[in-house]
């Protein structure tokens, strides 16, 4: 019995579809024209924007591994370069940067206060350095410790202990002034080194190689494989001068290089002088 009613069930439903299936072509009309008006589509749904994904979420945002997507006839493009930052989510843009290397216009030994300091490299152009059609000034080479999310950076206990990974960073002079100065409140300071237009562009050179290079498991050492042993690295192959410093933190290497002679006069940035 109950097989029975199961068959007249089904029979049932099989018989109904076709019908459902013709009210639904009769109304198609309809729709198209409750969702059109004189040619021109009434509801238009955005595309699905993508969310945003972290390339690496268990680390810091603020610095990422770039590299080099080309380099031909004194052009080249750089990949993964940090720029503006998001107040509100406190996250960074990153973007493709270009460079002409006949703009190449300064080269500067930089300095940035806080904690045991921290050095760079900066490059600036004429006509400035593009990207999406936009003009930053120049940008900023850097190495770092790549610390997890959150994580205190303990520069004479875990910093000589092997236990960060060590990042190079390239980052817009835009951006790195104002995590600097309006997020970190701190100062920043540039000297020109006193070099020829040649070692220039072979600062440059290394310094776009040095910091598109593949150094996956390298690991930070705050007196040898730091963000001042790396720039005066950067310095020695390019200009020929292979210095000697006995203390290779931050603001020895400042005062090494000017006792020298390598560097101008300071440039400061703080918040008395720059604004975003």
């Amino acid at each position: 019995m109950r097989y029975c009613v199961s068959i007249l069930r089904k029979l049932t439903i099989l018989s109904v579809l076709p019908l459902f299936t013709a009210a639904a072509s009769a109304q198609a009309p309809a729709l198209d024209e409750l969702l059109s008006y004189q040619g021109e589509t009434a509801l238009e749904i955005p595309a699905a924007v993508p969310a945003l994904v972290e390339t690496y979420p268990d680390l810091e945002q603020d610095r990422k591994p770039a590299k080099l997507i080309s380099n031909a006839n004194g052009a080249r493009v750089i990949g993964g370069v940090r720029f503006e930052r998001d107040a509100q989510t406190n996250t960074y843009a990153w973007r493709d940067l270009s460079i002409e290397d006949d703009k190449l216009e300064e080269v500067y030994f930089g300095y940035r206060s806080g904690g045991t300091g921290h050095n760079f490299l900066l490059f600036t152009f004429k006509d400035g350095a593009k990207s999406d059609g936009k003009t930053v000034r120049g940008f900023v080479a850097e190495v770092l410790p790549w610390k997890k999310k959150g994580e205190e950076f303990e520069p004479f206990t875990a910093g000589i202990t092997g236990k960060y990974d060590l990042v190079w960073n390239v980052v817009s002079w835009e951006s790195f002034l104002e995590s600097s100065i309006v997020k970190s409140k701190l100062a920043v300071d540039v000297y020109p080194l006193k070099v020829s237009r040649e070692e220039k562009q072979r600062l440059l050179d290394e310094a776009v190689k040095e910091s598109t290079r593949n150094y996956a498991g390298e690991k930070y050492h705050t007196f040898f494989n730091s963000c001042s042993s790396n720039a005066l690295k950067v310095f020695s192959r390019a200009t020929g001068h292979h210095l000697v410093v006995g203390r290779l933190l931050p603001s020895v290497v400042i005062k090494h290089l000017k006792l020298r002679g390598f560097l101008g006069a300071r440039q400061r940035h703080d918040a008395s002088n720059w604004k975003p």
